[in-house]
């Protein structure tokens, strides 16, 4: 997941490098706090430069990253590898703030109503007979 790609390029960058190579995807996001070094340890999320949030409200625009898993080919390579006839988007539950039963439910209904969608079957170009 993009969660991990944070430090030094964007996101979209580092995960388009190993896009050929999903075979498995799930969801989480997270938001990085200014002026707070990323490489801080600390045990107390809350007080950690980058926190784990609920899906709909980090850093991460959840929709472009499934666009993505799409242009990758996820779908496609996870439904022959597994025999399936659709690929799942498994929810990650973190928060430094929320129980993780609300982050998780929160997680579930966003995945469905935002990033469970229909495929274009086309582009408009081909639709104006490019």
């Amino acid at each position: 997941d993009p969660s991990h790609c944070w430090e030094g390029e964007s996101w979209e960058t580092r995960f388009l490098k190993v896009g050929p190579r999903v075979y498995a995807a799930h969801v989480k996001n997270y938001t990085i706090r200014a002026g707070f070094p990323l490489r801080m340890m600390e045990g107390n999320w809350q007080k950690r430069a980058m926190q784990f949030c609920d899906i709909g409200t980090g850093d991460l625009n959840m929709s472009r990253y499934t666009e993505l898993l799409i242009h990758v080919g996820y779908p496609q390579r996870y439904c022959q590898v597994m025999g399936k006839k659709t690929a799942p988007l498994v929810v990650e539950a973190e928060s430094a703030y929320r129980d993780l039963d609300a982050t998780s439910a929160n997680g579930i209904a966003y995945v469905r109503d935002n990033l469970c969608f229909p495929l274009a079957a086309g582009s408009f170009e081909e639709g104006m007979g490019a």
